[in-house]
């Protein structure tokens, strides 16, 4: 009797994590614009480093992703190095969340600038 009882009760807690599995709406996530770039300048001057990023979007957006990375690389030379990053992201259309939570796109950037001096010695 005692297994049965148990047997009875494993079965309805199955069951009932099955029927909330099947019922439960699945997430959706924001729409993300991401920008990660490094300039590394290695010389006795230091760089001219800059970057212009502009990010958009436009209308609601669910699950969409926008990513780009760029490296910028300048070992020694007789005068200044320029090092600049454009971007351009657009995230355009897309439909709404079916939750009917619409938040912003997520937009995030980041350039790291490097200028490492080097010594007289340094021959190139």
């Amino acid at each position: 009797m005692q297994c049965n009882l148990l047997s009875t009760s494993s079965i309805s807690a199955l069951l009932v994590l099955t029927l909330t599995t099947v019922f439960t709406e699945s997430a959706f996530a924001q729409c993300v614009n991401s920008h990660v770039g490094v300039q590394l300048n290695i010389s006795r001057l230091p760089a001219k480093q800059g970057s212009n990023i502009e990010m958009e979007s436009t209308g609601p957006c669910t699950g969409n992703v926008n990513s780009s990375t760029a490296t910028q690389v300048n070992i020694g030379g007789q005068g200044q190095a320029e090092q600049q990053q454009n971007v351009n992201q657009q995230i355009r259309g897309g439909r709404g969340n079916p939750t009917g939570v619409n938040g912003s796109t997520i937009n995030n950037s980041v350039v790291i600038p490097i200028n490492v001096k080097t010594p007289k010695n340094f021959n190139r």
